[in-house]
This record gives C-alpha cells, sequence and structure tokens, in this order.
C-alpha cells in the first residue's frame, strides 16, 4: 500500500503558505533629501497615492513609508518656487534610497472659472488628480492660483454645489504661471431657478426676466462705455480692460495680455503705426514700457 502522508503534509504545506501575510512585500520605504527647500512648505508624495507623503527634516531628508510596489513617481514641493518630480522603481518589503534632489523652478496654474449663463459660483474647488493638491478653494470671482507645480502634465477638477465637476489636462514648466480657464455647465434645473436664487457673478447683474447680463444701463460699464442689449460696448482705449472686441476701439482688438487679463491692444511692427506714447512694441504688440509698467491694469491706475 502506497502512504499518502507526503502528500497530505505537501497539501498542509501549501495551504499553510497560502495564509501567509504578504501585505510587507506589496509596499516599500523610500529615503532622499533635498538639496533646496524650506521646511515649513517642502512635502514629498507619491504621484496617484496623494496620503502616502513625508515633511522633510532639518537636513533636508525625507522618508516616505507603504509606498505601494513597482514603478512610482515622487510629487516634491521643496519651496514656494521650487519642486520636483522623480521617477524610481520600489521593491516590495525593501528600502530605497533616491540620489540627492534638487528641485528646480515650479511652476504655478491661475485657474479662472465661469458659468455659462454668468451664474455665481458658490464654494468651488480646484483640485490637481493624484496630488496633495486637493479641495483648493476659489475666490468669489472663480478664481484660484494652484502651485507651486513641478513640471509635467495634471489633471484639473473643478467643482462646485449645482455643477457637474469638470476636468481638464493641462501641462506647466520653466516655472511660469499659465492660465486655465474653465466654464462650468449649470445643472438644468438650477438654470431654470433664475438668477433671483442663484446670483449672478461679480461681473453681472440680475435681469428682470432672470438672466444674469452685463449692465442694464449705463451706469455699469463706466465711460466710455455704454450698455446696449445688456453688454457694455463702447471705443475702449489702449490698454483697457475687456471682455471682447465691442469695448475697444477701432485700432484695437481685445485679448489676453500679461497680468491674467483682457485687454485692448494695438498690433505693431511689419509696417503698422508706431506704439504710442508709454508702450513699446512686444511680440507685435503694444504693451505698456517695461520700465515703468508690468502690466495693463498698473497701467491704468
Amino acid at each position: 500500500m502506497i502512504s499518502r502522508l507526503p502528500l497530505t503534509l505537501l497539501a498542509l504545506g501549501l495551504g499553510a503558505c497560502g495564509s501567509l501575510d504578504n501585505a510587507p512585500f506589496q509596499a516599500g520605504t523610500v529615503h532622499g533629501r533635498l538639496t533646496k527647500f524650506d521646511p515649513a512648505v517642502a512635502l514629498v508624495s507619491v504621484m496617484g497615492e496623494p496620503d502616502v507623503r513625508a515633511t522633510v527634516d532639518a537636513d533636508g531628508r525625507f522618508t516616505l513609508h507603504d509606498v505601494p510596489a513597482g514603478p512610482a513617481e515622487l510629487f516634491i514641493v521643496a519651496a514656494s518656487d521650487k519642486a520636483a518630480r522623480v521617477t524610481l522603481t520600489v521593491q516590495g518589503g525593501q528600502s530605497v534610497e533616491v540620489a540627492d534632489v534638487e528641485p528646480g523652478p515650479a511652476s504655478t496654474l491661475s485657474v479662472k472659472v465661469h458659468a455659462r449663463g454668468n451664474l455665481k459660483i458658490k464654494k468651488g474647488q480646484a483640485s490637481v488628480n493624484d496630488t496633495p493638491l486637493a479641495d483648493l478653494l476659489l475666490d468669489d470671482d472663480g478664481n484660484r492660483r494652484v502651485g507651486p507645480l513641478p513640471d509635467g502634465c495634471y489633471t484639473v477638477s473643478i467643482s462646485a454645489p449645482d455643477f457637474p465637476k469638470r476636468s481638464l489636462l493641462d501641462c506647466v514648466g520653466g516655472g511660469k504661471q499659465k492660465v486655465l480657464k474653465v466654464e462650468l455647465v449649470p445643472d438644468e434645473a438650477y438654470a431654470r431657478k433664475g438668477c433671483a436664487q442663484t446670483g449672478c457673478a461679480s461681473d453681472s447683474v440680475c435681469a428682470p426676466d432672470g438672466k444674469c447680463v452685463e449692465c442694464l444701463d449705463d451706469t455699469a460699464c463706466g465711460a466710455p462705455l455704454v450698455c446696449r442689449g445688456f453688454r457694455c460696448e463702447g471705443p475702449g482705449p489702449q490698454c483697457a480692460a475687456c471682455n471682447g472686441n465691442w469695448q475697444c476701439d477701432a485700432a484695437t482688438h481685445c485679448e489676453e495680455v500679461p497680468g491674467d487679463q483682457m485687454a485692448c491692444v494695438a498690433k505693431c511692427g511689419n509696417g503698422r503705426p508706431a506704439c504710442g506714447e508709454g508702450f513699446t512694441c512686444q511680440q507685435e504688440r503694444c504693451l505698456p514700457d517695461p520700465a515703468y509698467f508690468t502690466t495693463c491694469e498698473s497701467y491704468r491706475q
């Protein structure tokens, strides 16, 4: 008779192995050091695992625990103007020491959110997916400066009560600020309530028909603009704030200018007339002389 004891022991052995806790081998530990940092700001996390994070000590050293095994990327905010992203591979149950990290110039996103129909956005929030930059409150005008951000591409999600969430992909780099404009479309039932209940954006007023409009009379526009068809129109001078070409004189047009604003701008160069006093030709646009003014807003003051 052939003994079945070895098979029984084998089955018991396999069962015992199956009951082992493999959790320690599913994550590892990451150590590193930042060469430039502000201890009051510095934070190191893992892309896609924003709750796995660590601060830095007085020497710039950090330790991340429970980092999922496999390919990973560190999201590093070193200071208000320094950041970095570092790729690595984490071995389960082991420690990884990354080379010293020298953060580069950090970029920012200037998020500008408006609602279709110029409705007021209440309790709006911006989040950079997969990072610790989450649930950042928008101001009363729907704006938020998001950063510091290392070079790279990010999905930014915007949410607000009574508006479906909106997510957009955008990329930053070179330590520059980039404008991200987002339009939220209200829930149909919310939009039907009318502006008397929803409220209007700060640059709009509530019309008797329940819609948010730019103006009801000339007092909402300011000279030289006048209210026509519920919007401010007229020959705005060079560098005047604008929402469209209908607010600029014939020699200028409305476009985005430094300072994250829209202003009436004249073209220059290539045989066009020279810029007027106080302006210089910059990339074929007449903009305030940087020796005296940095933006159209400062020029107007």
